[in-house]
């Protein structure tokens, strides 16, 4: 619950850039401008967060989070230019910050073996699910609402979630209780026990998967209406079925690494990423194969963040006491992806216009996949231990 309305927040006003750029006459660098700065916040705070929830109860500090995301919300009613739309943007990401060190740290404690991959997925999925449910119901908010009415119905939404988490939800006790059948998952990993690093491969395969991910959702509506040219509500529907997608793709994917090595597939993953966002990009004159490629890769590059989460799970192995921070440090990664790329789209939409941001993201997603390929045989007499 709490990582669907955490994600579905972030993204409310993406879901409106199309209404917003017309509203307060921004360009297409001043939405690349509100995606980075926003997302450089998370940076800033994630590993800070993630240190302050070590040893902390979770639904407390979810709870901060999504207070703050509340508060932010509403502040978006009194904007009148581009510097306050930033200023609301900026503390809304302060707010998104507490999810992803605590919420998925709590998880990669509670669960193991088996079990793990299922429970990565499990959650991923839900942020994609919040993620949905804003677009698909955001445009027809606008319509009959106003804007200013819709952010303020979401700002509700987000206090209901935190006094649900407060007064409903039971004291959360993260003992490993839901250990799963093969606990022997982990040990390979024991030798990296107390480090305080994480390897280079955690951080730029995330850099690249939430560059990615972040420019899909924030800038793809923009091409669907410049390109095919569909009114916000049609764009929203389209974008909305890649998180349909994303939903599935994440949810699935602890059940695939049952039955395949984890780290495999998440080379293949990252391939079918990259081949879709090339599909999308070139083949835009035909909206039908745009949506079907939008489906594939919203599949596929949604798999990619539980898959990553397991595989960093196995890599610390039993040591719960770097968890937070391990954590905190690839989400920092990914939100710097979110950051930079955003920025970078931006700036290359204005100057090369959209397809070419979007084919960077392709070549990018066939590096993540060589790099994936690389760690695996790094990895290989570890994974033979187990």
């Amino acid at each position: 619950m709490n990582h669907a309305v955490n994600d579905g927040s972030v993204y409310l006003l993406s879901s409106l850039f199309p209404v917003v750029i017309s509203l307060f006459g921004l360009s297409v660098l001043q939405v690349g401008i509100l995606v980075g700065l926003g997302y450089l916040v998370s940076v800033i705070f994630q590993p800070v967060v993630g240190r302050y929830s070590e040893g902390r109860d979770p639904k407390k500090v979810l709870a901060l989070g999504i207070a703050i995301i509340s508060a932010a919300i509403a502040s978006f009613v009194l904007a009148t230019d581009f510097l306050t739309l930033l200023g609301s943007a900026l503390l809304l990401r302060v707010g998104s910050s507490f999810f992803h060190p605590v919420g998925v740290s709590a998880v990669s404690k509670e669960y193991r073996g088996a079990r793990l991959g299922h429970a990565m997925g499990f959650q991923s999925a839900f942020g994609n699910l919040g993620i949905l449910l804003v677009f698909v119901s955001s445009a027809p908010l606008y319509f009959l609402l106003g804007w200013k009415a819709t952010f303020l119905a979401f700002a509700l939404i987000g206090v209901v979630d935190v006094a649900v988490t407060l007064f409903i939800f039971g004291t959360s006790h993260w003992n490993g209780r839901h250990t799963g059948g093969n606990k022997g998952t982990d040990h390979p990993a024991k030798a990296h026990q107390g480090r305080l690093g994480i390897p280079f491969f955690f951080v730029a395969t995330t850099f690249i998967s939430g560059g990615s991910y972040s420019v899909i959702l924030n800038f793809m509506n923009i091409l669907l209406k410049e390109q095919n040219h569909l009114d916000v509500f049609r764009a929203n529907v389209v974008v909305s079925a890649w998180i349909a997608s994303a939903f599935f793709g994440a949810i699935s994917a602890g059940r695939w690494s049952r039955a395949l090595r984890p780290i495999l597939l998440l080379s293949f993953v990252y391939f079918a990423t990259a081949a879709s966002i090339f599909a999308f990009t070139f083949l835009s004159a035909s909206l039908l194969l745009v949506i079907t490629s939008l489906l594939v890769n919203g599949f596929a590059i949604s798999a990619t963040y539980p898959l990553t989460y397991t595989e960093l799970s196995r890599y610390l192995g039993l040591d719960a006491t770097t968890r937070g921070r391990s954590f905190g440090t690839i989400f920092s990664a990914q939100t710097v992806g979110g950051s930079v790329l955003g920025l970078a789209s931006g700036y290359l939409s204005d100057t090369f216009g959209l397809p070419f941001a979007f084919a960077s993201l392709g070549v990018l997603a066939l590096l993540a996949s060589g790099l994936t390929l690389s760690w695996e045989r790094a990895t290989v007499p570890e994974r033979k231990k187990d």
